[in-house]
């Protein structure tokens, strides 16, 4: 718990009877502060836990890139004669690097809540 950043304002409004604009600006002041910080921190935490969503977007988007010009040479033939076997064996090794692609960015995205949850809990 905090203390009061005006403890003889707190005590003054305490002791009486009316409440002059100041005293009543001081009491509202510091709850406000506070909470505002608490949600300014929150969303910080959900900007930062976005921040990493986007990175693990733009590697999974950066690991693919090589695996759609392989494919681009495999279609056009520019790694040699098309021939149903070279064509399999290209479609196969795109399908590996586009599988293990895809179960990274998986793991990735199935990891931010758990470290949106911890950066939370290590907030509080």
């Amino acid at each position: 718990m905090t203390t009061s950043t005006f403890p003889n304002a707190a005590l003054n409004i305490a002791n009486s009877n009316m409440l002059d604009n100041k005293d009543f600006l001081t009491f509202w002041y510091q709850p406000w502060t506070e909470t505002t910080h608490s949600a300014a921190k929150l969303q910080c935490l959900w900007l930062a836990t976005l921040n990493d969503a986007l990175r693990h977007e733009i590697d999974f988007l950066a690991t693919m890139a090589p695996v759609y010009s392989k494919l681009t040479h495999c279609m056009l033939g520019l790694n040699g004669p098309l021939t149903p076997e070279s064509v399999a064996s290209c479609y196969h090794q795109i399908a590996g690097d586009m599988t293990e692609a895809t179960f990274n960015r998986m793991r990735n995205v199935s990891e931010l809540s758990e470290d949106f949850r911890e950066r939370i809990w290590c907030e509080l």
